[in-house]
């Protein structure tokens, strides 16, 4: 059977339910935009860092805004859902993902987050799952967000293990693409039709188990 080496994990929607804060952050800034954004377009987003979802607000304006002016938006959004985090704990782990890490710490699995958001750091040590995860990569050093492979291939480096032996998890169509750039072993979680094009397909995080993973894993291989 192929061993599993090494799990990547996106965060929001893989590990913590904030997908609906970002939908909330996000909104705040297209209203004082004037701009249309829905739970559709938030779910398209995920995975994007704050620039690009702030350049998708503003693609159909017709107004021109400048560099700082997409920085300081995208600053203003950040604030919004620092401030919907605050009070957020343990509650808000998707169910099936703490048991999840356990199997994989069990196993001496290494584990990863790479997260576009700069926030991740700080919510996973605020909800206690700090120990599960052997490194998390500081976006703010990434140049290129998903869907570029960067941030997938720097957790695979972090991890000393060769990005075609790592498998990635993710929810966001970005991060996917990401993952196939980085040609790691896809998982796809969520209800997102694009998910489905992932090695593997879960629709929800408990229905991702350590023994699911694993055959889909060796099989994946065996047919290769």
């Amino acid at each position: 059977m192929k061993k599993i080496q090494a799990v990547i994990f996106d965060f929001d929607g893989v590990i913590v339910d904030t997908v609906p804060l970002y939908y909330k952050a996000t909104k705040v800034i297209a209203d004082m935009l004037g701009v249309t954004f829905t739970s559709e377009m938030n779910q398209q987003l995920q995975g994007v860092n704050r620039k690009q979802t702030i350049m998708t607000l503003i693609k159909d304006s017709t107004r021109t805004y400048s560099e700082q002016e997409v920085y300081e938006l995208g600053e203003q959004k950040n604030e919004e859902y620092k401030k919907l985090i605050q009070n957020l704990d343990e509650k808000v782990v998707l169910p099936g993902i703490q048991s999840f890490l356990g199997e994989l710490k069990k196993r001496g699995i290494p584990t990863a987050v790479a997260s576009s958001s700069s926030n991740a750091p700080y919510l996973i040590e605020k909800i206690g799952l700090s120990s599960y995860f052997d490194h998390i990569v500081d976006v703010t050093k990434i140049k290129k967000g998903k869907p570029n492979p960067e941030i997938f291939l720097t957790a695979a480096c972090q991890l000393q293990i060769p990005p075609q032996d790592c498998i990635a998890i993710e929810d966001g169509r970005a991060g996917l693409e990401g993952i196939q750039k980085a040609n790691m072993f896809s998982v796809g979680v969520g209800e997102d039709e694009m998910m489905k094009n992932a090695d593997l397909y879960v629709e929800k995080t408990e229905d991702l188990t350590f023994e699911k993973l694993a055959k889909s894993y060796d099989e994946f291989f065996q047919t290769k």
